[in-house]
């Protein structure tokens, strides 16, 4: 890796530690923050976590490669491929036992000397670590060495001193004979342990994908193709593999290992880097050169390949981790679709990436979606009022309730709708008086000539035209007020007729609103009622009303300053109190008491701005 980008590590047992290697080998510590001020020596990862330096190697030059120990023990030891194929064990300055120092520096030497290209630890037997290198005609490319083999003593290299990290001065040993070798006059680009048997070792040749079982080194199992970089096993799926080739990417099936099962959509630039989620099956990661992208390739639903021209479908999204170009990326071994990028400037980020959301509504109105391994639900129970809830939730509610079935009394279908619409309210009560009314109105149509039907269902107009009534004259008084007024009075039975429906008086001849204003009390509606006994030339009862709404346990304190400007009511055309209503009563909001001195300040006869 000397001069060439920066390759980042996480450390196969601490989830919370990881390495940067380029020329060096640095470890960081990454830890979760909650302040926005950096401590001293921390790195900004993302807002919520940050990087501290632990430890730097820098005892190891011409590196090409990195693989970390994959067992506990020892924690922190290193194999580094160099440029002349050596490789050596190394650790990061931490406190090591006894097994730990006697491997440290111990180097492993190849015949002749050319690039090493990649490095893999044997995850179950973790002595054996095997090792790709550059072509030689007269030599093996893949080695796999025992870390745990004695000093050669015949060897022509065995007192080379090297150096230990830590400051050890002590001499190392060196290995020059490999456990295994194969691959002769090759080269190996890429290689992967398959986690089905720790025997088989699959490699990235010069121009064939390899299976070799050390059980039988003679005979391996290979196909040519060009796509033999970066070969990884799917961690969900051991019979799932990729690699790649310039700028495209070859999914195989081991158990079908003549041609890959899928070839993603070629990049314009050459790939770098290929790497599946360890915690998300079927997600695999892509890099570019030069780029600040990484594409993801969700291939969680992959059918297993039946016939030779089934290809699965996958699903392709791009993430932007960071704004400057990525040098590589290390997916979190245990947090979830989490990952940390490293730019070639060692500049880094902490990054998560988000699933997809899928979407599902049940019949009853709930909401429900799935994000990674969570499922979210979204209901309406929790809302206040009935009114903020959706149509379809109101309609079943209503219908759960027996809404609109109650016909012995149709008012109270109101109740079952919750109570709290009033048009919806007034719809039902209006309804109760139609029907409650039908048989008064229908002796009362036989007298009507030209009218059919009963006269509750004729409609306002017909009812308007089908007879004007009588009229009274009458010298009357508003109760409250001492002076008379010629107030004319509308007798009909069709006027009758109106205010029953609107619910002011009962069935019959009786014209007496007080049993209405005392229902309109009950309830609260002071406004209301305040407006009806206006109507009916009682204003002392209006000023009582209102007193009365004001001094309640939830009235408005207002109502006693609109019973003050009842109270001092003149019908003189002229007077400051007129003049005065007139104007300020458009500034009222609600519509009873708007109506109120509309009513008091109208000419006699005209109610135009009453309606």
């Amino acid at each position: 890796m000397s001069g060439s980008k920066p390759d980042i590590l996480w450390a196969p047992h601490h989830v919370d530690r990881f390495v940067v290697c380029d020329s060096e080998l640095s470890l960081y510590h990454i830890d979760s923050t909650v302040s926005s001020e950096l401590k001293a020596g921390s790195l900004r990862l993302s807002e919520e976590t940050t990087a501290t330096l632990l430890s730097i190697n820098s005892d190891t030059p011409y590196m090409k490669c990195v693989a970390w120990y994959p067992k506990y023990d020892p924690e922190c030891l290193l194999a580094v491929g160099q440029a002349n194929g050596r490789v050596v064990l190394t650790s990061l300055g931490q406190d090591h036992n006894s097994k730990s120092k006697d491997l440290i520096g111990k180097e492993f030497v190849p015949k002749h000397a050319r690039q090493c290209n990649t490095l893999a630890w044997n995850p179950l037997d973790s002595n054996w670590l095997a090792a790709g290198l550059d072509k030689h005609r007269a030599d093996f490319s893949v080695l796999i060495w025992d870390i745990s083999s004695k000093y050669a003593p015949e060897t022509a290299v065995a007192t080379e001193k090297v150096r230990l990290s830590a400051g050890d001065t002590e001499a190392g040993l060196v290995v020059t004979k490999p456990l295994y070798e194969l691959g002769q006059n090759d080269a190996c680009l890429s290689l992967c342990w398959l986690p089905r048997d720790q025997k088989l070792l699959l490699a990235g040749m010069h121009r064939n994908l390899a299976i070799f079982d050390l059980r039988n080194t003679s005979q391996k199992i290979f196909v040519n193709t060009k796509a033999v970089q970066g070969v990884t096993v799917d961690p969900y799926f051991h019979d799932r593999v990729a690699s790649f080739y310039e700028g495209q990417v070859a999914i195989w099936d081991l158990r079908k290992f003549e041609k890959p099962v899928l070839t993603l959509t070629e990049q314009p630039k050459p790939l770098t880097k290929v790497a599946w989620c360890p915690t998300r099956t079927g997600l695999l990661a892509t890099l570019t050169r030069d780029s600040n992208i990484i594409r993801l390739y969700d291939m969680q639903h992959t059918p297993t390949p039946i016939g030779d021209e089934t290809e699965p479908t996958i699903i392709e999204r791009s993430v932007q981790p960071c704004e400057n170009y990525i040098a590589s990326f290390a997916w979190h071994p245990t947090s979830q679709n989490r990952m940390v990028v490293v730019t070639p400037n060692r500049t880094m980020s902490d990054f998560t990436v988000f699933e997809r959301i899928s979407l599902a509504w049940s019949p009853v109105t709930s909401l429900m979606w799935a994000c990674g391994r969570h499922l979210y639900e979204c209901t309406e129970e929790g809302k206040a009022s009935s009114l903020e809830k959706d149509i379809a939730t109101k309609m079943r509610l209503r219908a759960l309730s027996r809404y609109g079935l109650d016909t012995e009394q149709v008012w109270r279908n109101h109740l079952l709708a919750g109570n709290e619409d009033p048009q919806l309210k007034s719809l039902w009560y209006t309804l109760h008086y139609i029907l409650h009314f039908t048989v008064y109105t229908e002796d009362m149509d036989q007298k009507l000539t030209g009218n059919k039907g009963p006269l509750v269902y004729a409609g306002i107009k017909s009812i308007v035209k089908s007879s004007l009534g009588t009229t009274e004259n009458l010298r009357h008084s508003r109760s409250g007020s001492d002076r008379q007024a010629d107030i004319i009075q509308y007798l009909s039975e069709e006027r009758s007729l109106a205010l029953q429906l609107c619910g002011w008086i009962k069935k019959g001849t009786d014209l007496d609103v007080e049993p209405f204003l005392n229902s309109l009390e009950q309830e609260g509606d002071w406004e209301r009622a305040a407006a009806v006994a206006l109507f009916n030339l009682d204003i002392r009862r209006a000023i009582q009303i209102l007193n009365k709404g004001a001094s309640s346990g939830k009235g408005d304190l207002n109502l006693n300053v609109v019973a003050m400007a009842l109270s001092g009511y003149t019908d003189e055309k002229n007077s400051l109190w007129r003049e005065m209503c007139s104007t300020l009563r458009l500034q009222l909001n609600n519509p009873y008491l708007c109506a109120m001195f509309a009513f008091l300040t109208s000419e006699s006869g005209s109610y135009d701005g009453v309606l």
